[in-house]
């Protein structure tokens, strides 16, 4: 078994190929927001659970905030750069390298390109280069596929979502997160050639929302989930993460994660 393949498999789980994976790294442009205000006291409520494949922080979080019960697996944000202070948050750059990613001992990295905006040139290059430097250490990348403001409304379009995961591929992504369309999803699946996982996006209205739209992403394909605010900023983040994962990893239906949530809610 080669590097790659091994560490892949500390994000996919083995017996579902799917995988849960809460992201964290929000604060690096955004800021000690709602759920994550106190990030070390979240990471520790929801990796008790054993219910995290997978963790997405940035270095910071990393190295002074990261102390899991058990031992997930860790996905390095490895670009930024941009704040809800600054001009544009699509101007994202390289903020962490895959030799420090290994000298960290995570699992892979990830890196962002904004496709339709203005920084699209150089984020997608910024992804190729990065790609080609992990493969020198056989480290996994997710290509986090953002679009910027003026494409707000394309998040719906799944053609122009299926474009974004195809060029994320295309440029060295192993694995590829994007948003989720409520129409032809499985044709955004379908025209790319490495594993989907869809992204929360903003918050939902209600948790079950959040639980019908996590079920139709995998009814289309998806191999799970690189989600934060719509689980942590939950009024009952335990309760909807454990019906999460009965979504990912037991096949469960809407009904009955949303019956799972509301016996831990009532707890």
């Amino acid at each position: 078994m080669h590097g790659k393949k091994r560490r892949l498999r500390r994000i996919l789980n083995k017996d579902t190929g799917r995988s849960l994976v809460l992201a964290v790294d929000h604060g690096m442009a955004l800021g000690p927001m709602t759920g994550i205000v106190n990030v070390a006291e979240t990471i520790r409520q929801l990796d008790a659970t054993g219910k995290v494949d997978c963790w997405l922080m940035t270095k910071g979080i990393y190295n002074h905030a990261f102390d899991p019960a058990g031992d997930p697996g860790v996905i390095l944000r490895a670009s930024g750069g941009a704040t809800i202070a600054g001009p544009e948050l699509t101007r994202e750059g390289q903020t962490a390298t895959a030799k420090e990613a290994l000298h960290l001992g995570v699992d892979a990295v990830a890196t962002s390109a904004f496709v339709g905006s203005p920084y699209e040139h150089e984020t997608l290059i910024s992804m190729a280069g990065l790609s080609t430097e992990c493969r020198k250490w056989d480290l996994p990348l997710l290509g986090v596929i953002g679009l910027g403001k003026t494409n707000e409304d394309k998040k719906k379009d799944p053609k122009f979502i299926a474009l974004g995961a195809r060029v994320g591929a295309e440029h060295g992504a192993d694995i590829i997160k994007t948003y989720y369309t409520e129409t032809d999803f499985e044709k955004v699946v379908a025209g790319c050639p490495v594993p989907i996982m869809i992204a929360g996006g903003p918050k939902c209205e209600t948790d079950l929302d959040t639980l019908k739209m996590i079920h139709g992403a995998l009814q289309g394909g998806a191999k799970g989930i690189v989600m934060g605010r719509n689980v942590w900023q939950s009024p009952y983040p335990v309760a909807l993460l454990t019906a999460v994962h009965g979504l990912i990893h037991e096949n469960m239906t809407v009904n009955e994660a949303a019956q799972l949530l509301e016996e831990m809610r009532n707890r």
